[in-house]
């Protein structure tokens, strides 16, 4: 007869009601999600599309030489042919400038 009455009394541990005590917080059922969650600024450096490149030379879409040779070490096949497109556009509007800048051309390539 214990034996029995132990295993009812073990059983019967699950399904008691939990007492609530005087000014404490209702616990969280053990199954609740946490929804919580933050936001973080994205900080951006400076883009080329914002820059004033007014006072620099460029080529027709607006890129500079010097962004131009960085193109052309992009591991993109396109971005670099498209580097190489840039370059001659820039060398068609400014021959003087490119054959200044001649060694670091030579250089990127």
């Amino acid at each position: 007869m214990p034996r029995s009455s132990k295993k009812k009394q073990k059983k019967a541990e699950d399904f008691k009601k939990v007492k609530l005590k005087v000014g404490k917080k209702k616990a969280p059922a053990a199954n609740a999600t946490d929804t919580s969650f933050t936001a973080r600024a994205i900080v951006v450096g400076v883009q080329s599309i914002s820059a004033d490149k007014s006072a620099q030379l460029t080529n027709s879409h607006n890129h500079t030489l010097k962004e131009l040779l960085a193109q052309m070490r992009h591991y993109s096949a396109p971005t670099r042919k498209d580097s190489v497109v840039g370059l001659g556009d820039f060398a068609a509007l400014h021959p003087a400038a490119l054959r200044a800048e001649l060694g670091a051309v030579i250089s990127a390539t």
